[in-house]
């Protein structure tokens, strides 16, 4: 059975068709903040980004209809739905974006028969990650290659033109995907329904557990492709590369390109994979690299309410393992950091003086 004819979804897929192929857990997993600890069945901390959540009051039941449904005890009686209002709150799409980011996730393909639906674990069960397959570091290899030659000049223009140059983009392994006519692909990996860049997320140590493409010209679609639930866990975390690194601070972002902005500004930088992506682990990670390096630690939060739930939730959550972090947002409603470097007027060389903004922060 292919896509059916339903408005509600741009390529016309029908939600009960999606949400029977979505596990809410592990979509949950992926976009909220999971409870490390729960006795009778398993919570999230809510979605929703001006709540601050300190119980983990999220809980899944199903419907009459079948469908998987979450809710928050603790927030507003909104605060609640299908895994396709999970996605609008999130990613801040709208509801026919959203069913069509559910439906790549799930690797559905129009015109192509249904994948099939995969056998939902139990909620009283930690679901464990999902080891990377090996598709998702060749894709990160092609698309990296395709990058440097004729047919990666779009995406280097675009890339150059956000601020990143050549030195920046190689050691992060950043490519181009041709789109889906140009470059065939294995099913769960990023559609390919236009032209865009390939944004790898490291680990720690450097090696590739991730991968997030960003389409040039997304339309009406979603802006942002990860790869299939199946194909790799969310990694949470992407640490970047950062050439002739400072040895004295971290600066953590929303993002891998706000993250790639610090680290052209030399300084070492990890971005969260989502503004509601830190959980425990992610934030013992990052407390534990920057006492290793002796690295203070700043957080630059997109300019809107979003961004700034979450900078106050990285922040207490920094402070309750005892670590200081300084706080600094950009000026300028909606903007985030790479757009503010860009229409700044301090910078000079590459050389954004952010000591002029937060000196206690950067001005060492």
């Amino acid at each position: 059975m292919s896509a059916g004819l339903n408005p509600s979804g741009n390529q016309g897929w029908r939600i009960d068709d999606v949400l029977a192929r979505t596990d809410l857990a592990n979509l949950l997993d992926d976009l909220a903040e999971p409870a490390m600890f729960a006795t009778r069945g398993r919570r999230w901390h809510c979605p929703v980004p001006d709540h601050d959540d300190h119980h983990a009051s999220v809980t899944i039941h199903t419907d009459h209809r079948g469908h998987q449904r979450w809710r928050c005890w603790s927030g507003d009686n909104d605060h609640r739905g299908d895994a396709v209002d999970l996605v609008t709150i999130t990613q801040r799409q709208g509801r026919p974006e959203a069913l069509d980011w559910l439906a790549t996730r799930a690797g559905m393909i129009p015109d192509r028969p249904l994948p099939a639906i995969t056998k939902r674990e139990p909620l009283t069960r930690v679901v464990a990650d999902v080891p990377l397959d090996p598709c998702v570091v060749r894709y990160v290899e092609a698309c990296e290659k395709i990058l440097w030659g004729p047919t990666g000049r779009p995406v280097r223009d675009w890339l150059h033109g956000r601020g990143f140059n050549d030195d920046l983009l190689r050691a992060n392994r950043v490519g181009c995907d041709p789109g889906r006519h140009m470059m065939h692909r294995q099913r769960g990996l990023a559609y390919g329904g236009s032209i865009g860049a390939v944004f790898p997320a490291f680990n720690e140590h450097g090696d590739v557990r991730y991968v997030q493409t960003r389409y040039l010209n997304p339309g009406t679609g979603p802006k942002y492709d990860n790869p299939a639930a199946s194909l790799a866990s969310n990694s949470r975390l992407a640490w970047v590369q950062t050439p002739n690194a400072r040895t004295d601070m971290l600066v953590v972002c929303e993002g891998i390109p706000d993250a790639l902005t610090a680290a052209g500004l030399s300084y070492r930088a990890v971005g969260t994979l989502g503004s509601q992506a830190i959980d425990q682990a992610s934030t013992a990670a990052i407390v534990k690299f920057a006492s290793s390096h002796d690295l203070s630690m700043v957080i630059v939060n997109d300019h809107d309410d979003a961004g700034r739930a979450w900078a106050g939730r990285l922040s207490s959550a920094f402070a309750d393992a005892g670590v200081d972090s300084s706080l600094l947002e950009p000026p300028v409603v909606g903007t985030d950091l790479n757009s503010w470097l860009l229409t700044t007027d301090r910078c000079a060389d590459g050389l954004f003086t952010l000591g002029e903004v937060l000196p206690d922060a950067f001005g060492r």
